[in-house]
């Protein structure tokens, strides 16, 4: 199984779409399990323990994702809800810190299946 870093939005004012952005989350996850892989995503973990809030423990929980995506295979985004900083800081570091494979995940137009664009 390749670890896959699963990268999503996650910050919102609106509650309504902070629940948007876990279920988007936990379907991208599903979507690279059942693709065989181990998914991993921080913002499903580190909010559990930590304030995303208050700005020390986000850096905190910034910097131990990004510590972790260094031990994985490849980075996996989703971009429906479009790209927020802390995915382009996820990204960079993926394409340009530890050179691993980044590839965005959409929603196929009809199915509404998950497919990589190419």
């Amino acid at each position: 199984m390749k670890r896959i870093f699963i990268c999503s939005p996650f910050r919102s004012c609106d509650e309504s779409k902070h629940h948007l952005f876990l279920a988007y989350a936990k379907e991208l996850c599903q979507f690279a399990f059942n693709q065989g892989h181990a998914p991993f995503a921080p913002h499903l973990l580190y909010p559990q323990f930590l304030d995303d809030s208050n700005p020390i423990e986000r850096s905190q929980g910034m910097r131990a994702a990004l510590t972790f995506l260094s031990t994985c295979q490849e980075l996996w985004y989703g971009s429906g809800f479009g790209i927020s900083e802390g995915m382009k800081q996820e990204i960079k570091h993926a394409r340009y810190g530890i050179g691993i494979p980044v590839r965005e995940v959409i929603r196929e137009a009809g199915s509404g299946q998950f497919i990589f664009a190419e």
